[in-house]
């Protein structure tokens, strides 16, 4: 009974600490709140923010200034064929413009919100999807982007949203399919159209699952890179670039295990290509210098040696309880035999801190609900649960987490919580709260959400470590 209120105490001051409340708006979204909807967003280039938040009947357009006071509202009522606002980007003077789409995702509807003048402004089109495979939609530097294939041409096609227009970008990517693997017939197009594809934001923590997929995306402020890992010797990665839309390809070999050919993945962060390779004997963790000017730096550890740059216990963790213990390096690697590999990494603001491990089942991000435990940080304060819970239906990870210096040098570092934890925490303690969104703001995260008790729209902010 001791130790569970201690715990209980402690999960208090920890939520309470590592939040602040902002600002508040008084707003009644009518129910259900099935219906319900907050979607926040920032401009890139005036630090303004913006949250959408909507129920059945209306949605409100509520800004904030850049220092995060309340400034403005503009109301206006749901069109019935356009249920959700799905996304937003910016006119070319500033204007916050809405994506509302159908539900076949081929109408849509874009409103801009004028301010100055207290207007909105409804723009209706429609996107020519005829023989197209929707793969993956995301923001990126005010603009709002829809990646698909054609089923026939095999040709991949960008939809730039820019206010209420948007143009056509058409790659062909069969070009660049793997001379290694020319003795199967591959198709990268039919690749992309039956593996799941993860948009990943590099100033967020990403939790393992998300590290996983064997293609990624990165929408960086220059360039978009695509990510390839289904062949386990090397990387395959297709660059972008935003402002001509040339394509360069780049390749980085995996490093050799000494004995079998294992699974691998990557992960891109911040100028940097991040690998991990495995099998039963034997794990790897390379750095390659995306511009290729610095050489590669690895950690290679033996089935039976520690390893020695972790900062974590071995860990196996099946859906969201509390993970358990695994208790040397063989263990873990066979527990590795049947997950999908993979690492994600994430800035905090003393190091780098690494996730490193598999899964069983590659989940969607839409799969992710902060009503989890996200870190070690916020395994230290949370429940206890039965040892032996484990189920076949139930995703399961192996992990470890380790932190290094920018030059990847391993560190001994505390595992302060981060804000993913704090708002978990904050969350499961508040019940009256059912539509919430976050964004990376600056380097805090805001937290919008609608509480239907105080009938308010509330932004809250979140830091990673300790703030006292």
């Amino acid at each position: 009974m001791k130790k569970t209120f201690l715990l209980l105490m402690l999960f208090c001051m920890y939520s309470i600490l590592g939040q602040t409340k902002l600002v508040s708006v008084g707003l009644e979204l009518k129910k259900s709140s099935d219906y319900h909807q907050v979607l926040p967003t920032v401009n890139s280039l005036t630090k303004e923010v913006y949250v959408l938040a909507g129920d059945k009947e209306k949605s409100t357009l509520v800004k904030f200034n850049s220092a995060l006071f309340f400034a403005d509202s503009l109301q206006t009522k749901k069109v019935k064929n356009y249920p959700s606002a799905i996304a937003n980007s910016f006119s070319e003077d500033g204007n916050p413009v809405y994506y509302w789409a159908s539900e076949d995702f081929k109408q849509f509807m874009a409103v801009t919100y004028n301010f100055k003048q207290r207007t909105t402004n409804s723009v209706f089109f429609d996107i020519p999807l005829t023989n197209e495979t929707v793969l993956t939609s995301f923001s990126k530097n005010n603009h709002f982007y829809i990646l698909s294939i054609h089923d026939l041409s095999k040709k991949v096609k960008l939809y730039v949203f820019e206010g209420n227009t948007f143009a056509e970008k058409i790659f062909d990517l069969e070009i660049y399919n793997p001379k290694e693997l020319i003795e199967t017939p591959f198709s990268l197009s039919n690749f992309l159209k039956t593996n799941p594809l993860e948009v990943v934001d590099n100033e967020v923590f990403n939790p393992l699952f998300i590290g996983c997929n064997k293609i990624k995306i990165y929408p960086l402020n220059d360039k978009l890179l695509f990510t390839f890992d289904f062949n386990f010797s090397q990387t395959q990665i297709l660059e972008i670039d935003w402002k001509t839309y040339e394509i360069i390809e780049k390749k980085f070999s995996q490093e050799t295990l000494k004995s079998g050919v294992g699974k691998s993945n990557s992960f891109y962060h911040n100028g940097n290509l991040y690998q991990f390779k495995a099998n039963e004997t034997q794990l790897i963790i390379s750095k390659h210098d995306y511009s290729g000017k610095e050489p590669t730096l690895q950690y290679s550890v033996m089935q039976n040696e520690v390893i020695s740059f972790k900062n974590s216990p071995l860990y196996m963790q099946s859906g969201n309880y509390q993970p358990q213990e695994i208790k040397n390096t063989q263990k873990f690697l066979n527990r590795l035999k049947n997950k999908s590999l993979g690492l994600t990494v994430y800035k905090t603001q003393n190091d780098l801190l690494f996730t490193v491990g598999g899964t069983n089942e590659i989940l969607s991000s839409g799969s992710l609900f902060f009503g989890t435990v996200a870190t070690l940080g916020g395994i230290a304060v949370g429940v206890e649960i039965p040892s032996d819970f484990y189920s076949n239906d139930i995703t399961q990870s192996v992990f470890f987490e380790c932190r290094f210096d920018s030059e990847f040098k391993p560190k001994q570092s505390q595992f302060d919580p981060l804000a993913e934890d704090f708002i978990s925490g904050f969350l499961q303690e508040n019940n009256s709260i059912i539509t919430y969104n976050r964004i990376k703001y600056k380097d805090f995260y805001i937290l919008s959400y609608y509480d239907s008790k105080a009938k308010q729209l509330i932004l809250r902010k979140f830091e990673d470590g300790y703030s006292f």
